[in-house]
C-alpha cells in the first residue's frame, strides 16, 4: 500500500464500490443461505447522497463506508466494506474513524451499527473500537446483532 487516501465518492467510483461490497460480502451468503442485504443497495444513488466515503490507493478502491444520520441526534453505519487483498492493514479503523468524524459533523452523539449474527469479523472489529453490543434480533429476514456507540 502506497498512500492510503479517504475521500467523498463520487460518480466515478459506483462501478468500483458495487463490486466491492458484492466481493466482500459473498463469503457470508453460504453461511446466511442468501446474500447479505448491502448487496443489494443502489450504490449510485447512495454516492449522490455523499454519504458514501472510500479508501483509495492509487486509483484503486480498497474500501467503504456508508453512514446516514437517524433521527435522535444518531447516526447508522450501514454498510463496511475493505477488498480481501487490503483487509488487516487497519482500513476499517481508518474508515469507521470517518464515519465517526462525518456523525459529529452531522450533529449525532451516537452512532448505530449491525452486523449479521454470522459475521465473524465484524462482531470482533466492532467492540475493538468501543461498539458496544445492545441486543440481538431477526429483522429483513437477517439474524443481526446491534452495536452502539457514544460519540
Amino acid at each position: 500500500m502506497d498512500e492510503i487516501v479517504l475521500r467523498s465518492a463520487t460518480r466515478a467510483d459506483t462501478e468500483a464500490v458495487t463490486r466491492l461490497v458484492a466481493e466482500a460480502f459473498a463469503i457470508y451468503t453460504p453461511k446466511i443461505g442468501k446474500p447479505p442485504a448491502p448487496t443489494f443497495y443502489d450504490y449510485a444513488a447512495l454516492i449522490e447522497t455523499g454519504l458514501v466515503s472510500v479508501a483509495i490507493d492509487g486509483a484503486e478502491v480498497l474500501g467503504m463506508v456508508y453512514l446516514y444520520a437517524q433521527d435522535g441526534g444518531m447516526a447508522m453505519l450501514d454498510v463496511l466494506a475493505v477488498a480481501e487483498a487490503a483487509q488487516g492493514r487497519g482500513l476499517a479503523r481508518l474508515l469507521i474513524t470517518r464515519a465517526e468524524e462525518q456523525a459529529r459533523r452531522m450533529g449525532s452523539h451516537r452512532i448505530d451499527v449491525y452486523t449479521n449474527v454470522v459475521m465473524e469479523g465484524p462482531l470482533v472489529l466492532y467492540p475493538k473500537l468501543g461498539f458496544s453490543e445492545t441486543h440481538r434480533g431477526e429483522s429483513d429476514g437477517y439474524q443481526r446483532v446491534h452495536f452502539s456507540k457514544e460519540l
